[in-house]
């Protein structure tokens, strides 16, 4: 894949990390102050929030440039998982809670590029399942040390509080929590992306990744395990569709005419959407300004996958302009819908 589109240059600076790694953090700290600093002032505990999205995000940047090869998509795949309704939403917690997403992509480095290249065999494979239950362990070590009388004791979380079925609805209407307190799912112009990004998923056949997924999915509905609060393992499931949503991103910015039936499936899916809450926010006066919200983020995707349609139908390369109607629409569902959320919370 050829960088015929806006991409920093690849330049190491350090052993492991490049110009583009820095240049990450450098944007996460500053989406970090453009959404928390008109709340700074009211809570201190605020600041260890932001951080903690901070340093969430850079961890799934790094995640994902496993099997994502521009940075715009990593960058993005990064922001949607820190800055996003679930990460969010452990604002309502102790500061300390959120460390728990925080951990799981720094977490899962090893076992992701643990003899990256090398053949595929028994042992590489074994050691790498050994290696993904580092975040597991992770996460039962800080709730038990933050339990402990010699650290306070802090409660982080409720340990009542686990998905239910009701959950799922987050993952169309991210800002309303249908279900629990903690909303399940990414934001509007994220979610069309990591449906782009799971028809590159079923083409790669990754049967292994699903595995640490799923057991956050079952913990995350399962009875308190270790004391801990079960809607904290829901935190796996977000990490993949965050990466789903870099994968899609990718796919979008390189799309050709192979790929018109993927883009229609997309396109069309947020069309639907977009006339779904249209019409709920006409009807319903009670929460209309949360409606109305959803509603156009939809509608913004919508626009730009119909353009980008349009363009790969024509034959129509043009680069730069995928690139840019692509990031203008994640870029402003995600300011607007999480300075929304915060604002909430």
């Amino acid at each position: 894949m050829g960088s015929s589109f806006p991409e920093l240059a690849k330049k190491r600076i350090a052993a492991g990390v490049s110009a583009n790694d820095i240049a990450a953090i450098a944007f996460y700290l500053c989406l970090a102050v453009f959404l928390y600093l008109p709340v700074l002032g009211v809570d201190n505990f605020k600041t260890v929030c932001a951080m903690n999205a901070v340093a969430a995000a850079w961890g799934a940047y790094f995640i994902s440039k496993r099997w994502i090869n521009n940075w715009t998509p990593s960058f993005f795949t990064g922001a949607v998982y820190g800055f996003g309704p679930f990460a969010l939403s452990f604002e309502m917690f102790h500061p300390f809670a959120g460390l728990s997403f925080v951990m799981i992509p720094w977490l899962l480095l090893p076992a992701v590029y643990w003899h990256k290249g090398k053949t595929p065999d028994t042992f590489r494979f074994s050691v790498r399942a050994l290696l993904t239950l580092l975040p597991f362990a992770g996460i039962v070590l800080l709730f038990w040390v933050t339990a402990q009388p010699w650290t306070g004791p802090h409660f982080l979380m409720p340990k009542e509080l686990s998905m239910t079925v009701k959950d799922f609805v987050d993952l169309i209407f991210p800002l309303h929590r249908s279900g629990g307190i903690v909303p399940f799912g990414l934001y509007h112009c994220s979610l069309i992306f990591a449906l782009m990004g799971v028809f590159v998923y079923v083409k790669l056949q990754r049967i292994a990744l699903l595995i640490p997924i799923a057991a956050g999915v079952v913990l995350s509905f399962w009875e308190p395990v270790f004391q801990i609060s079960p809607v904290v393992w829901a935190a796996f499931p977000i990490l993949f569709l965050s990466v789903l949503c870099g994968l899609g991103f990718q796919a979008f910015l390189f799309a050709g005419k192979a790929d018109t039936k993927w883009l229609l499936v997309c396109a069309a899916t947020v069309s639907i959407l977009a006339a779904f809450f249209a019409g709920l926010a006409i009807r319903i006066i009670a929460i209309r300004e949360v409606f109305e919200l959803t509603m156009l983020m939809y509608a913004l995707t919508a626009a730009a996958l119909w353009i980008l349609l349009a363009l790969v139908r024509l034959n129509l390369r043009w680069p730069w302009f995928k690139w840019a109607i692509l990031t203008a629409a994640i870029t402003i569902d995600l300011l607007f819908s999480a300075r929304y959320l915060i604002d909430k919370f």
